[in-house]
């Protein structure tokens, strides 16, 4: 009785696990390389904040976005560091701050607090960290969670409200 076997698929198998060694190697060169990057953003962002930094402060209003908004830009010397934004509407409100390293934008941070129906405050926060417009760690309550539609807005929003101190065309960088 002669069998034949089929070593197709072990040869495929064998022949493709050097190649997911690599692979796990090359992410976690990516991943080790995104943690230097989220150290460095972390030395800036406490760099920022020690630092004695000129600010102006808008304000702005627009209908289904914010009732109250402020927008307060921080400036070390000509250069704009630290965008601090707030806002409110119906129940809920929001402060978010925005930092950035030569003219790029790096970090954020948001908290916003809503109240429900039966008088309970919530409170979320949000953490994104971003390199060259690239989202390294998005956070929600200090758990890393997947980038979602509302982190890679953010990026364009930060991008927006950097622009919107030359235009104080404020609602349209963060209503639209």
């Amino acid at each position: 009785m002669n069998r034949k076997i089929n070593i197709l698929p072990l040869m495929t198998l064998l022949c493709s696990l050097p190649f997911a060694k690599v692979n796990a190697q090359q992410k976690a060169q990516t991943s080790a390389a995104a943690q230097a990057d989220i150290n460095s953003i972390r030395s800036e962002f406490k760099r920022i904040n020690g630092l004695t930094l000129r600010n102006e402060k808008f304000t702005y209003e627009a209908a289904g976005c914010t009732d109250d908004g402020a927008v307060q830009y921080f400036f070390n010397g000509k250069e704009i560091v630290k965008i601090i934004e707030t806002g409110a509407i119906g129940d809920g409100s929001w402060t978010k701050e925005y930092y950035y390293q030569s003219g790029k934008f790096i970090f954020s941070y948001e908290v916003a607090i809503g109240s429900s129906a039966d008088g309970q405050d919530s409170k979320i926060e949000h953490r994104l960290y971003v390199k060259d417009g690239k989202i390294l760690r998005y956070m929600e309550d200090q758990k890393e969670i997947k980038p979602d539609s509302e982190a890679t807005r953010g990026v364009g929003v930060a991008d927006k409200i950097l622009k919107a101190y030359t235009t104080k065309e404020f609602a349209k960088a963060l209503c639209e």
